[in-house]
Order: structure tokens, then sequence, then C-alpha cells
């Protein structure tokens, strides 16, 4: 055959493709006619499938020593082929191009034919003309040419012998060292590492995963260690030259900066390696492939993530996110290394070497190419070598040692890092280009200080083992300097970002980033924030430590080694307490800066201001990490820093006196007032912001308690005046009566509600905590605290403080009856304080709470419909805690105002031609948003008594599901009454039978009239949108509390809690609920995630509790439709909805193989046989093909194992299958051998034959746990073989 035929042919087809390849042979760009592009780009494609490519290939190439080659003597018998030995090279780059990928392509396709021998004589032959042409031909082609040998290697690689891997290996490694540019070795070795990796950058080879993990065991602990040592002297060496050519031309230093780059691609690529490992845990992880989403929607098709079973997996992530198939969970963490790696990776000249070589790449700013990769890279290993850890890396022969290696590690990093601190400092942080600089710098300090202070240390102190950050403190003398340097760069990081708001560059920050929040110089804060609050935290443990040893060794005669050891902590704590109150005075500051900008200064960014504060979370949402770093730096040393914090908010409250005095004298003008207010009402609510995170915790329950360090600041002062921990949560009521002043004042119009709010959310973390505290809680409160708070029994003034803030209440009630917001966060104090019994009885028995009552009662139509059920819910549980008579007064009053609500309407003479008037449906909605807060309010004391109000609603609901039925607020509105209903009452609380039959039978009825009522009505867009959805998710979970309702501690429906009759119509109402479900909402809306999920949910738990009258009453259609919900729950994206439905299917299918579904119609049986191959296939597929998270193996196992037994034809059929889909005898055979055991296994096995031998009327599914074992060892043989990429 005449090669220069099809030379001429691939060249021709590059024309009329008209493409060009950028450098990087990364991206190819169509330039030519769309006429003949098509059928060029198709000759082009199918120029890798020829039989004949690898001979067209290397014809183009230039090489013809294959001629000799046994193999190749049947493509070119035709030929003479002596008459090729002269060289006929290509001159078009891209026939190049191509040629090398035909090759690759031929490869992979014919490596059976090919044989190891060819392979790997090809493999050298393309070596070696790489390295004869590396600077003849083009970038991208030598590229390609260098990735072909990758593929071919890593294709041979299980079949080489290990002399000859190692050979191959020493090659590169020799030729990296040689120093050729550009290094043929060092960029084949780059894309070896990446083929064997096994992620997204490695090629398809259509081989199982057992291929690719055999791969990377064999290539990681040896021949990657040399190619890193290798490319690790090419660093060492370019920095000696380097340092020799300072002043030589720029040719020279331009070679050093691409061989630089060139081996730090292979470093990098090594640090981030993720290495196998013995564990078996870890290997069944890695077989599984990437752990798939737990929250979160997710795409409900696996079709787009799958096709064929056998082709298409990659081996990579579920989501295609690109990450390696071997990828540990930490995924920004350092690997965890092998101990033969320790003389490398922690040697000082190296981990010194890293820092130099990234100081090299800052000197080759001239080399535009090169210099941003290099220096990017070279930050990138830092990271990873700061984050060096782990027991193998550090191991030795004895505990002192292995301290010793971490010692040695941590002094050469930290006085690297130290190094790079100060530079960075003495840069202009903001400057242009800084930013991966600064960003890194951050990382690498992070990733240090919190992996070394999660180490554990060998050393033992006094029969205690050495705290991790003592071990650093104390042996390591760089570390005093080195936090030191940290504590400053946090400082600098703030006053740079409070620079930019005195810069000009404010408004390109603002413009580009929305503020200065989003720039990286707060991103870089937010790292070290991280580090350093690990730094206190561990600080903390450090010193309970000492004080649990201190106590232990009280009666002896002391450790000197203690006693050094607690001064080394007193020292480092002060040092700790002086940084907290520098950082805590540039971020004080800096908020205060960001108040200025954030405040509009003219009316057309006050309407942007206007809009963005409703458009935007809450600050203590927003910044509530950067909020509890201040809180534990300001616990460092409460009394400095509530000093300032006090001093700030008292400052700000009395400029806001004087300017609101100002305004009722008329003395300014209005614009400055205005704008002056604004910005004090800002930076006040900051420093609101900053009192309440630093003086508790977040939480509403009574176990949450004053923290330890302000109950040591309040100790120690001698009054309550000088205890600033009262002063400020006094001077925030103050602050709040001051801005509620009365509506008919012309000071309203300057007041804020985000104040107000801001204030409202202090005292509601506040609140509960130091109000009416309960000193049994303490061991020792201090005197001012129980005088400003305690009870009146204690010699306290709280009874008055909480009759105060009843009054700001009411007070905040009449100022902003509008602002849903502030009126919300008022009711959530009223709820966290009826949270504490001590608390809600103060509130209840003081003369404020009947005139407060009686205000919501009378005034709730002129507050905003969403808070109604709040205020009912509020006040029912306040009414709780109150006396009999007082109680039924209040619960009175509550319910004449929700039936007032409904009987306004309903019982009205023209409602019907009204109905639909925005005014009657927004009071009807308020009325059943009432009736929820009622529900949610419930407990022993008003049970019975809101059970009485539900059945005098019941009529009226079925009223308004009558009228409204077609629509979806009101029947939404219903649905969730009575998912509430479900949810907190209390079905066994009911005095007899009657009233248990009463309520089911109210349930019931209100689902009948709604699947009436929705059953026909025209689908529309509004169908899949969030109200109806919502509709959908409460009807299922209506039904779901009551199972659980009824059920109580009820195994399932043969052994019931409450009596059989009650019991079964329970049961009726349930199975009624699962159908009016699935006539009530379409297919599309049954599988959206959300509804997906609990709809799921149901399903297990009406198998568990509601066999057998699911099978008797549930109609056969609703079942085909519960078995393709069951269906779509396989292999879902979501771990909870794929936990589920592995349990729905255990539990159904164990009852159906126990007690059989014999006397069912024979449309059910059908529907049951033909669901479960259906599922039985479904799920074998998933599990022995898709990336599936390793932790629902069990579960989905059983679900196997169940569906096996009730179908073990069908379960035949499927591996016959599996057997069919390979090409030889030994694929069949491993396959037919790994299947029997799993079923000598299963026979064996104690739980499946306890679940065949069971006589109980309702069994119970098959114990995942006793299965584990041969379960995965089954998937992992079976995937191993199977999993293809």
């Amino acid at each position: 055959m005449d090669y220069s035929h099809v030379l001429f042919d691939l060249e021709q087809a590059c024309a009329d493709f008209q493409v060009r390849l950028d450098s990087d042979a990364c991206c190819i760009r169509q330039l030519g006619v769309p006429a003949t592009r098509f059928a060029a780009e198709q000759q082009l494609q199918e120029f890798g499938k020829r039989s004949d490519a690898i001979a067209a290939g290397k014809y183009a190439l230039g090489t013809m020593e294959f001629i000799r080659a046994p193999f190749y003597q049947d493509i070119i018998k035709d030929s003479d082929p002596w008459s090729f030995g002269h060289v006929v090279n290509s001159n078009v780059p891209t026939a190049k191009f191509f040629a090398v990928r035909g090759i690759k392509e031929a490869v992979t396709a014919s490596y059976a034919a090919i044989g190891l021998v060819n392979a790997l004589a090809l493999r050298d032959e393309l070596f070696q003309l790489a390295l004869a042409n590396s600077r003849s031909f083009e970038s991208f082609v030598l590229d390609s040419l260098c990735w072909v040998i990758a593929v071919i290697t890593k294709r041979a690689w299980v079949d080489t012998p290990e002399e000859q891997r190692l050979a191959f290996t020493q090659t590169l490694c020799e030729d990296i060292v040689r120093h050729t540019t550009p290094c043929i070795g060092m960029i084949t070795a780059t894309y070896l590492i990446d083929e064997i990796a096994g992620g997204s950058k490695c090629s398809q080879f259509r081989l199982p995963w057992e291929f690719h993990y055999t791969c990377k065991t064999t290539f990681e602990n040896v021949h990657m260690l040399h190619i890193f040592e290798a490319a690790l002297k090419v660093i060492h060496r370019q920095l000696q030259r380097s340092a020799e050519m300072q002043h030589a031309p720029s040719g020279g230093s331009h070679t050093i900066a691409y061989e630089r780059r060139s081996a730090l691609h292979i470093a990098d690529r090594v640090l981030n390696w993720a290495f196998t490992s013995s564990d078996e845990s870890k290997v069944i992880a890695a077989s599984f492939g990437h752990s798939k989403g737990r929250s979160g929607g997710g795409n409900t098709s696996k079709a787009g993530q799958r096709g064929s079973s056998r082709d298409s997996d990659n081996l990579d992530d579920g989501d295609g996110s690109g990450s390696a198939i071997f990828e540990s969970e930490f995924r920004n963490r350092t690997p965890l290394f092998p101990r033969n790696w320790q003389s490398l990776l922690l040697s000082g000249e190296i981990l010194t070497m890293f820092f130099s070589v990234y100081e090299a790449t800052l000197s080759d700013q001239m080399h535009a190419y090169f210099s941003p990769g290099s220096t990017h890279l070279a930050l990138q290993c830092l990271v990873q070598v700061s984050g060096i850890r782990g027991k193998d890396i550090f191991a030795s022969a004895d505990a002192k040692g292995s301290d010793e290696l971490r010692a040695e590690f941590a002094r050469v990093i930290m006085r690297n890092q130290l190094q790079m601190i100060r530079h960075v400092c003495s840069m202009d942080l903001v400057s242009e280009g800084s930013e991966d600089m600064v960003v890194a710098t951050t990382q690498m300090i992070r990733r240090f200080i919190e992996t070394q202070l999660e180490e554990p240390s060998s050393t033992v102190v006094a029969n205690q083992r050495l705290h991790s950050l003592a071990f650093l403190v104390i042996g390591i003398p760089e570390a005093h300097e080195y936090f030191g340097e940290v504590s400053k760069f946090i400082c600098m990081l703030l006053n740079s970002a409070a620079g930019i708001l005195r810069s000009d560059m404010l408004q390109r920050v603002d413009d580009d980033f929305g503020d200065v929040d989003n720039y990286f110089v707060m991103q870089a804060f937010d790292e070290l924030a991280n580090a350093w609050s690990t730094v206190i935290n561990q600080i903390r443990e450090w010193e309970y430590l000492e004080e649990a040893a201190a106590g232990t060794n009280s009666g002896s005669n002391g450790d000197d080694k203690q006693v050094s050891n607690q001064s080394v902590l007193s020292s480092f704590t002060h040092f700790l307490v002086t940084t907290a109150y520098l950082i805590r005075s540039e971020y004080i500051q800096l908020r205060m800066l960001m108040c200025e900008d954030s405040v509009p200064s003219n009316s057309s960014r006050a309407e942007t201001f206007s809009i963005d504060q409703g458009l935007l979370a809450k600050d203590y949402v927003v910044y509530e990490d950067q909020l509890q770093f201040f809180a534990l730096l300001a616990r460092l040393d409460l009394r400095t820093s509530l000093d300032r914090m006090y001093e700030n908010l008292c400052s700000r409250c009395n400029a806001l006196q004087e300017e609101f005095k100002s305004i009722e004298s008329g003395t300014a003008g209005e614009s400055y007032n205005q704008h002056t207010i604004d910005l004090l009402h800002e930076q006040t609510q900051w420093i609101v912001l900053m009192i309440g995170f630093t003086l508790c915790d977040s939480g509403t329950s009574e176990r949450v308690l004053i923290p330890k360090p302000v109950l040591e600041y309040s100790a120690a002062c001698s009054n309550t005046g000088q205890d600033l921990t009262v002063q400020c949560i006094m001077v925030l009521l103050k602050m709040l009566e001051f801005e509620l002043v009365s509506p008919s004042s012309p000071l309203a119009a300057y007041g804020s509600p985000l104040l107000v709010e801001t204030l409202f959310w202090a005292l509601r973390r506040i609140a509960p905590v130091y109000f009416l505290l309960d000193r049994s809680d303490y061991r020792e409160v201090s005197k001012s605290t129980i005088t400003a708070f305690g009870s009146t029994g204690d010699g306290g003034n709280g009874s008055a403080i909480i009759n105060g803030v009843l009054d700001l209440v009411k007070r905040t009630f009449d100022l902003w009856s509008a602002e849903e917001d502030v009126l919300q966060m008022c009711v959530s104090i009223l709820l966290a304080l009826g949270q504490r019994t001590a608390i809600a009885r103060e509130i209840t028995s003081s003369p404020q709470f009947t005139p407060l009552m009686q205000y919501f009662t009378s005034n709730i139509g002129q507050f905003p419909e969403a808070i109604h059920g709040s205020i009912i819910e509020a006040l029912a549980l306040l009414a709780c805690h109150s006396s009999s008579a007082d109680h039924e007064r209040c619960f009175s009053d509550l319910k004449t105002l929700i039936l007032r609500s409904f009987s306004q309407v309903v019982h009205s003479s023209d409602f019907m031609a009204r109905h639909q008037d925005a005014r009657l449906v927004n009071q009807l909605l308020g009325g059943l948003d009432m009736m929820d807060g009622l529900l949610s309010a419930a407990n022993f004391r008003n049970m019975d008594a809101i059970f009485g109000l539900f059945f005098e609603v019941q009529p009226l609901f079925e009223q308004l599901l009558t009228v409204y039925g077609h629509g979806d607020e009101i029947p939404c509105e219903i649905i969730q009454v009575m998912e509430s209903a479900a949810r907190y009452l209390d079905v066994s609380s009911l005095p007899d039978d009657e009233h248990m039959l009463r309520f089911s039978h109210c349930f019931r009825t209100l689902l009948r009239k709604y699947q009436t009522s929705a059953v026909g009505r025209s689908t529309s867009q509004s169908d899949t949108d969030i109200e109806s959805l919502s509709k959908i998710t409460s009807l299922i979970s209506a039904i779901s509390y009551l199972v659980h309702n009824e059920m109580g501690f009820a195994p399932n429906e043969a052994s019931p809690s409450i009596p059989k009759a009650v019991a079964d119509d329970f049961g009726e109402t349930e199975v009624f609920g699962l159908y009016c479900v699935h006539v009530t909402a379409d297919s599309s809306q049954l599988l959206t995630p959300n509804v997906l999920r609990i709809h799921i949910q149901l399903i297990s738990e009406m198998a568990q509790y509601r066999m057998p009258s699911l099978i008797r009453w549930l109609p056969t259609e609703i079942w085909a439709q519960i078995m393709d919900v069951l269906l779509a729950g396989i292999d879902h994206g979501i771990y909870d909805i794929g936990h589920r439905t592995y349990e729905a299917i255990s539990r159904l299918g164990a009852y159906v193989k126990v007690a059989g579904i014999g006397n069912a119609p024979a449309e059910l049986r059908d529907v049951f046989s033909r669901g479960f191959k259906q599922l039985l296939s479904k799920l074998l597929q998933a599990l022995l093909f898709s990336p599936f998270d390793v932790e629902l193996v069990e579960y989905a196992g059983t679900a196997l194992v169940t569906l096996g037994l009730l179908d073990p034809s069908h379960l035949q059929t499927c591996f016959q299958d599996l057997f069919a889909q390979g090409d030889s005898a030994a694929f069949a055979e491993r396959l037919s051998s790994t299947l029997t055991k799993f079923n000598s296994d299963l026979e064996a096995s104690d739980a499946v034959r306890g679940l065949l031998k069971t006589v109980e009327p309702i069994p119970d599914p098959i114990d995942s746990a006793e299965l584990r074992q041969p379960l995965f060892e089954f998937l992992v043989n079976t995937r191993a073989v199977l999993r293809i990429k």
C-alpha cells in the first residue's frame, strides 16, 4: 500500500477542515468553510479506525522502523517493505497531530491483537522519535506524541514485567535529569501520572476498574517516587542556575523558567495524588467511586448520567465534576503519603526548596507565558507540603522519634512560612497581581495550623499525653514568632480592606465584587480567621487538660515539666489576649468604615440601598462565621473587649439622642440629620451583633448556658456598675426604648426598623439564658448578674426586666405594624421566652400579660397575615403556664378569634357571590394560619381543647374545600393545618375509642373532600410551581405524621398500641391518604426531589406499619405508580432518597416473600411480579456499574438480596446477561465463581435463613449488617471486572 496517498488524503482533510490548534493542543479552532468542513471532520475522526492507522501514522511522522515487526507484515504485504526505507515526513503540523491521535486510538482499540512486545516496541520507537525531533516538531504535536507514549505505557502496564516498568521509568527519569529543552521525559511523565491517576484526564481504555486500580497501586510507591525525585532534582538544579545567571541574557532565564514550570507540573500532581490503601473500607470506597451529594436537588433522570451500562461509566464522580476515582474524601487536604516517601517529603532541604522555587518564580515576571503558571503551581505545592500529615509519613521506631520528625517538619515549615509572610506583608496587599499570593499564603497557613493541631502527640508528661498545641508551642522555638507574624498578617488584611474603603479603589471594588466583603482580601481574612479560631479553641482545651492534671496531681509533690507547661500555657494565653485586642480593634474599625460605605449619601444610591436591604439576607446570618470569630477573640479578654464595645455603643446612642434632639429643636438641616442618623443606626446594629455573639451562644433551649469566660469575668467584678455584661444588656434595652417612640411623634420617621430587629435578635439570644437563670445550672454566678436578671426570690430584678420587654414588644407592634421582619423577631422572642418554664410563668403572672393578650387578639387584623400563626402560637404557649382559670380564658379568647375569622366569611349571606374577593380570601388564610399556630403550641394542658376545636372547624374546612377546591391557596393551607394536627396532637391522649375514631373520621372526611375537589382540576403551569408542590409535600407529611402518631411505639400493624378496631380505622385513613397523594398529583410532581424524598419515606413507613392493609385496600393502579416511584429512587443522586428507597423495597419484599400475596387479585400479582423484576434489574445495574455511595451499599444490597429471594429465576437471567457481555472465557468464569460464592454465602447466612423461617405475620427485613461482608466481597469483585473506562 502506498502510504504517501494516505498522507496526502490526511493533509487534504486538514486543509478542508481548516483548523488551527492552539499551542497547548487543548483547543481546536475551526476557521474554514462549512461546505467542506463536515466531510473533512468525518475523515479525520475515522483515521484512527483504519486497520493500518499505526503504520500510516508512523509514516506521517517520518519513522518506518516498524516495517520489520511481524505484526505489520500482513498490513503491508502488498507493498515493497523496503520502498519506505527513506524518511517521508509531513510538513503539515495538523496532519502530524491527527496521525498521532490515530496511533493512540488504534493502540487502545487493538491492543490485544498488537500484543505486549509490539506495543512496547512502538512506545519505545515513538519515544525515540520524540527525542530526535524535540526541537523540530511543533509543541502541540510533541505534546500529543508524549501523551500517546503515556497511553501506550498505561495500556501495557499490567502485562509488563516489573523490571521493564522500572527500566522505562528510569529512562524517563534520566531524560528529566538530563535537562534537555523541551524535556520529553518531563512531558511524558506528566501525562503518565494523569493517565494512571484515573481521573477526568485519563483516557478511555474500555477496561475494567480492576485494571486502573492495579495500575495505580503498582505505580504510586516506586515509579512515581522516582519521577518525583527526578523532578525535584530539576527544580534544585534550576535554582542553582538561576542564582548563577542573575545577570545572564533573558534567553537563558527563559529556558530556566520553562524547565521549572514543567517540573512543578509533576510536583503538583504528585502532591495532590490520592493514594490507594490496604484498608478494606477504603478499597471498597474506591471501587464504588465518589459519594453522591446528600442534600439538595439532583438529576432525577439517570439517563443523562449513564448510557450503556458497560460502556459509559467513566469511573469518575457521579456528577461529572472531574474528580479522580480514588479521590480522598478530604478534598481540601494533603494526601496521606506512605512511609517510604518520608525521606523526600520530610527533608528540610526539599521543603525549603519548595519555598525557594516560589521566590524564584517571582523573578520571572518578564516571561509572561511561563511565570503566572509557575507561580501558581509553586503556591499550590506550598499549600500541599504545609499540610503533610498522617501516622505513616511520620512513623519511626519509637514514639519519641515520631515526635522529633513532626517537630523538625513543623520547624522547617514555620521558618519558611515566616519569611513568606514577611514578604507578603511588605507588599501592597491590594495591588494588582497580589491576589494569588495573598490567598495562597493564607491557605498554606491555615492548612499547616489545622493539620498540626489535629495530629496527636506521642509525648507523655505527668502521665498525660501532651496536647497538640502544647507540642508546637513548647517543642518548637519558632512557634511564638510564627503565631505572632500570623496575627500581624490578620491585622494587615483587615487594615488593607479598610484602606480600600478610604481610597479610590472603592468604586471599582463595589462595581466588580459588590462590596469589600467579596474582595479577595476578606476571603484571605476568612481563611486565617478559621485557622486562628482553631488555635483559640485548642488553647481552651489545653487549659482544661492542665486544670484536670493539676487536680489529679494535687496530692503529689508535683512535676517540674508540668509546672513548665503551665508557665508556657500562661505565656501563650497572654500572647493570644494581646493579639486578640489588635485583631478586634482592626475588625471594629473596618466594620464602622463599611457602614459608612453602605449608607447612601445621595438619593440615587438611597433607592438602590433600599432595594438591596430588602433582598439581602440578615447580617447575623451572612457574617455568622466572622462574628463567631470575633466572639472567640472577645472572650479571651472580656474586660477589655466589653469595655470597647460598651463605649462604642454608648457613644453612638448618645450621638443618636443628640441628633433626635436637634431634629425636635429644628437646629439642623433635614438631609444632614438623615444621613448621620442612618450611619449611626448602621454602626450601632453592628455593635449590637458583636455584643450578642459575645455574651451568648446560639439556641433558645433551657440548656444554653452563660459562657464560662463571661461567668468568670462577671464574678470578678465588684459591683453591678463595673459588670459590663450587665451594663451592655441594659443599654440594649434602653436603646430599644429610645428607638420605639410614639407613632404620633415626628421622630418616628427617623427610626430604624433594622436596628430594632437586630436589638430584638440580641434579646432573643440573651434573654432565655440570662433572665431568671437557674442558679443550679452553674457552679458560681456573680451577684451582679443575679441582682440584674435574677428572680425576686433571689433578690433580683428579672421580673421587672421581663415586664419591660413585654412593653417593648407591644410598642414595636404599634410603631412598626407593617414591618413583617421586625414583628416576626418580636414574636420569636416571645416564643423563646415561652420555652423557659420560669420565664413563661413570670410572664403569665405579670399584670401585663392579660392586656397584651387582649391587644393581640383585638388588633391582629392590623398586622401582616404571615405572622398571625406565630402570634397565636406564642400566646398559646405562654398561656399554658398560667393558672387553670386564666388558661381557660386565654384559650377561649384564641378560639373565638379563630372561629370568628372563619364565621364572618363563611356564614355571611353573600359569601358565594364574594368568595373570590381578595380581602375575604386573606381573612380565611389568616384564620387557617392562626389555627396552624395554635396546633403548633399543643401540649398536655391544651391538648383536649385543641382537639375539640379541630372537631369544630372540620365542617368549615369541608365547606372551604368545596368552594375553593380548584384553587391552590386555601386547600394548601388546610392541608398544612391537617399536617400540624397529625404532628402535634397526641391521639393517645384522647379519653376513649369514640374520640379516637372521630379524629380518624374527621381526617378521612377532609381527605375525601380534598380528593373530590382536586381530581379533574385542569392542569396548568401552576401545577409545578412552589405552591402546588408545597401542597403535595404537606399532604404526604400529614399522612406520615398520622402513621407515627397513631402507631406510637407499636412495631407493626399486628401489634397495635391502641384497640384494634381503632387501629384498623386509622389504617384505612392512612391508606386512603396515600391514595389521595397519587390521584391528586401527576407523575412529574411526584418525581421532583423534595416530593420524592418524603414520598418514598411514607411508602417505607407504610410498608413497615401498614401491611397487610396496604395490599388489601390500595388499588392496583396505585401500586403500579408506587413501583414507578421506587424505580425512580434507585441510584438517585440524593442520599436520603436512595436510603429510603432501599428500605422500602426490603420491607415490602420481606412481607411478600414470607406472607405472600396469593389471595390478591391477579392484576395486583402481575403488577408486583413485573415491578419486582424491574426493580431487580435496575438495582443490579446500579450496584455493578454506577458510581455508588459506599454508605448506601448495605441498604441497596439488602434490597437486592430480598428481590433475589422473591424472583431467583430473574436474578439468574440478569447474571446470564452479564456473562454474555464478556469477550473471553476467563471473564465468564470469574463472574460465575464470584456469583457461586455469593450464593453459598447467602445460603449460610443466619439473616437470610432467619427471614425464610420466620413465623411472624409481619416479618422484619433482612439485617443488612450481617450481609455486609459477603455483599461487599461480591460487589467489589464483580465491579472490578464490569466497570469500564
